[in-house]
């Protein structure tokens, strides 16, 4: 090799001549007597290895190897019954995971039924009882508009709203003809409170009638609640009350009102002696 320091020319004989072959210069390897001079210079000042603890980390380092080796075998026999008990649960696991969705859905469906589901708290019993109130508020309007001049009309809470925040399916709101506007029921005055629960009563008592033929409410008492009545008011509703009284039911109004001593004709009254409370019945035709 050209360059080589180990490798010298050799000169061929003169008499060599091949006239179909070319010459080439060979190299003859010389390095022989510079190998030890070599050695010597390339471990000058290294010390010398330790072929005991060489020998020892060696060792060491099989039987690593060999820990390594078997516990490979161990986890390569560990996945072999894992992948074999998975194959044999895969089908349950596809089963068991239709079942999950089945089970997601029902409480789904039990959720939004009961009012457990956020923006949506109204539940089905009271979605029911909606359609009953209804009803009843259709009845107890038929008063309540006369009672109040046309100027109210009982309304539910909107469905909308209804399961915002809590279950509010049946709250009562009033729409006042006058505003044009919905407010809640709260905010009447006490008159007005008083008028509403007299429709709401008066319009239950006709969807139980008409629900249930075998029901018959023909007595209705009325305990108070007139006293919050102005002139006005108090008129229009011992009106519709009067009007109810002339059919088949009997009205009672228990009242410490003297104004309506005018407007009712037949009155039990009450009141005290010294020999403690009496009653007697009167008829303002008789006065």
């Amino acid at each position: 090799m050209q360059g080589n320091p180990a490798y010298r020319p050799v000169c061929l004989p003169a008499n060599f001549t091949c006239p179909a072959v070319r010459v080439f210069v060979v190299y003859q390897k010389i390095g022989q007597k510079r190998v030890p001079e070599a050695a010597g210079k390339a471990v000058e000042g290294k010390e010398k290895p330790d072929l005991a603890k060489l020998w020892a980390e060696k060792e060491e380092a099989e039987e690593k190897l060999a820990g390594i080796k078997e516990s490979l075998m161990f986890l390569a026999g560990r996945e072999q019954d894992n992948r074999r008990v998975y194959e044999e649960l895969l089908p349950g696991a596809e089963k068991r995971k239709e079942i999950i969705k089945q089970h997601e859905r029902l409480e789904s469906l039990y959720k939004l039924i009961s009012g457990n589901v956020s923006g949506a708290r109204m539940d089905l019993e009271t979605f029911v009882q909606r359609y009953y109130l209804e009803k009843i508020l259709s009845a107890a309007n038929r008063r309540f508009h006369r009672m109040t001049a046309g100027q109210f009309e009982l309304r539910m809470m909107p469905a909308q709203r209804a399961g915002e925040g809590k279950n509010r399916g049946l709250d009562l709101m009033v729409y006042s003809t006058v505003t044009g506007k919905v407010r809640e029921i709260r905010t009447l005055s006490g008159g007005e409170s008083f008028m509403a629960a007299l429709s709401l009563a008066l319009g239950m008592s006709d969807q139980i009638q008409e629900n249930t033929s075998s029901i018959h409410l023909d007595i209705m008492f009325i305990d108070e609640g007139f006293g919050s009545l102005d002139e006005h008011s108090r008129y229009q509703a011992v009106k519709v009350l009067k009007e109810m009284a002339e059919g088949e039911k009997m009205i009672g109004i228990i009242s410490h009102v003297p104004e309506l001593k005018q407007e009712i004709e037949d009155r039990l009254l009450v009141y005290k002696t010294d020999r403690g409370s009496m009653a007697k019945w009167e008829n303002r035709l008789d006065e």
